[in-house]
């Protein structure tokens, strides 16, 4: 009869995250949210080009601009389905869409920005972090409109694990910065 020798779960685990499949796994899902927010972020900030952001059979990306967009997005789920936050409809209302040139520029911006950090994996929790945030906020402005109650969590979800697993010290620019600066990418 033999016994089964057990590993302590703490040794275990330490396996697991040490394991090169592991970084190549965080590497990879790092690198699908960076290119997800770039692509989103660059048709926002590039609306006007002909034929650049068509639809095809695969999917659409939300731009600046038309049916497809940031600010239908808004519209539709924020003034015209009544979002029961009445501050929040509001600011959407009477500040957001009168001006949303700029604030469509600063969503462009910051998803771009964000992709290329995920992309590269550099202040890899950070750009997790917003990225996260600004899925949190699509939850929030589509919450009781009836749509999948799991629609944007695979998004926040995924992005908050990055974060905490600090996913640039795999395949990323974190992992250079780590042995000098301990302190912030460690």
């Amino acid at each position: 009869m033999t016994q089964a020798t057990t590993v302590p779960r703490s040794e275990a685990i330490a396996r697991a995250i040490d394991s090169p499949w592991f970084g190549r796994a965080m590497a990879a899902l790092r690198i699908y949210f960076g290119v997800l927010f770039l692509h989103n972020g660059i048709a926002k900030l590039l609306p006007a080009v002909p034929n650049l952001w068509p639809d095809t059979p695969l999917g659409f990306v939300i731009n600046a601009e038309g049916n497809r967009s940031a600010r239908s997005i808004l519209e539709f789920e924020v003034i015209t389905q009544q979002h029961p936050v009445e501050p929040y409809r509001a600011l959407v209302e009477n500040v957001v869409l009168p001006n949303f040139g700029p604030f469509v520029f600063g969503i462009g911006a910051l998803e771009t920005s964000v992709g290329i950090l995920l992309i590269v994996g550099f202040l890899t929790p950070l750009a997790a972090l917003i990225a996260a945030g600004m899925v949190l906020h699509l939850q929030f402005a589509t919450l009781w409109n009836d749509k999948w109650i799991y629609e944007y969590s695979v998004e926040w979800l995924p992005l908050l694990c990055l974060a905490a697993f600090r996913a640039g010290r795999w395949h990323g620019l974190d992992a250079r910065f780590a042995a000098t600066r301990a302190r912030w990418f460690g």
